[in-house]
C-alpha cells in the first residue's frame, strides 16, 4: 500500500527512535516526512502521545502545513493500542507555537544523543576523582 497516497504529511508518534524507524520503513516514507517526529523526539523526548501536537506544531512552524493538505496522525498507546486519523488543513497559519523560539535551528547537522549533551558533565576535569576505567563512554551513552 502506499501510504503516500492522498496524503501529504504524516504526524507520526515519537516514542523512540526505534518507533519512528519502524514507521518509516513500514509505510516507506523519505526522511522529510519523518523529520518532525525526529526533531521532536530530540527536542521534547519520548512524551507519549502528547508528543503528536509537537510534531503537528513543527509542521506548522516550518511553514510546511497548506490549507487542503492531508495530515495522517498516528499514535500509540500501551499494549496493541494505535489510533490514526487524516486532517484536513483549513487555512494557511502564520501565528507562532512552541516551536516559533527554535525552529530555524532544526534539524540540527547532527541530532546527536541527548543523553551524553546532558549528562556530558560526568567527563569533565572537576569529577576527575571519579574513576571510569571500567566503563566506555560509548557504552555509558548508548542506550
Amino acid at each position: 500500500m502506499n501510504m503516500r497516497t492522498g496524503i501529504q504529511h504524516f504526524c507520526l508518534h515519537t516514542g523512540g527512535r526505534a518507533v519512528i524507524d519502524g514507521f518509516e520503513k513500514s509505510f516507506g516514507l523519505r526522511e522529510y516526512d519523518m523529520e518532525p517526529s525526529r526533531m521532536t523526539l530530540h527536542r521534547f523526548g519520548n512524551t507519549s502521545c502528547s508528543s503528536l501536537w509537537y510534531v503537528l506544531g513543527y509542521m506548522e512552524a516550518k511553514k510546511r502545513l497548506k490549507r487542503g493538505d492531508s495530515v495522517m496522525m498516528v499514535g500509540l498507546g500501551a499494549g496493541f493500542l494505535c489510533n490514526t486519523c487524516v486532517w484536513t488543513v483549513m487555512r494557511d497559519l502564520e501565528d507562532g507555537n512552541v516551536w516559533a523560539d527554535c525552529v530555524d535551528r532544526y534539524p540540527p547537522p547532527t541530532a546527536g544523543n541527548r543523553t551524553g549533551e546532558i549528562l556530558g558533565w560526568i567527563f569533565d576535569d572537576c569529577m576527575s576523582f571519579i574513576n571510569f576505567k571500567d566503563y566506555d563512554r560509548a557504552v555509558l551513552f548508548s542506550r
